[in-house]
């Protein structure tokens, strides 16, 4: 017995889609990996000038407040998905122009946000421990702004 057209393309309806939101997920992924060219993460860092930076320094400064808030009240996922925004938003912007002035400081901020204080929220380290860190960062970030000035 031969199937209707509609019949046959249902299942080639479901697999074009799966397939393309297969492809556009993993489109996602590879943009958001970045690519090895670092002249092209050079110049977006060269970009921003000491007085935007200094305004992303601050913008970092509340964003890890409001994360380590999150952290507090008991939203430990909340509050690493605000770390990493702030970084990512706001940290990036900082990186450029706090190299050129103090490598070292850009280096310890850099770790110090995207890698350790996202550690120790996601091993659910104690509050006190995770506002030691924060209070830390938010120091070298004062130190930071004063470079920049």
């Amino acid at each position: 017995m031969l199937q209707s057209s509609t019949d046959l393309g249902v299942p080639n309806t479901v697999m074009r889609n799966s397939v393309s939101l297969a492809l556009i997920a993993g489109s996602f992924a590879l943009a958001a990996c970045g690519g090895d060219d670092s002249s092209s993460s050079e110049s977006e860092h060269e970009s921003a000038s000491p007085a935007t930076a200094r305004r992303e320094v601050g913008e970092t400064r509340g964003a890890l407040n409001a994360a380590l808030a999150a952290y507090k009240s008991g939203d430990k996922a909340g509050a690493e998905e605000q770390v990493a925004e702030a970084y990512v938003s706001h940290f990036e912007e900082v990186e450029g122009p706090l190299e050129d002035r103090d490598e070292e400081l850009n280096e310890d901020l850099e770790h110090a946000i995207s890698d350790d204080l996202r550690a120790s929220m996601k091993a659910g380290k104690p509050t006190a421990a995770v506002e030691a860190q924060v209070q830390a960062i938010l120091a070298d970030l004062d130190k930071a702004e004063a470079a920049l000035r």
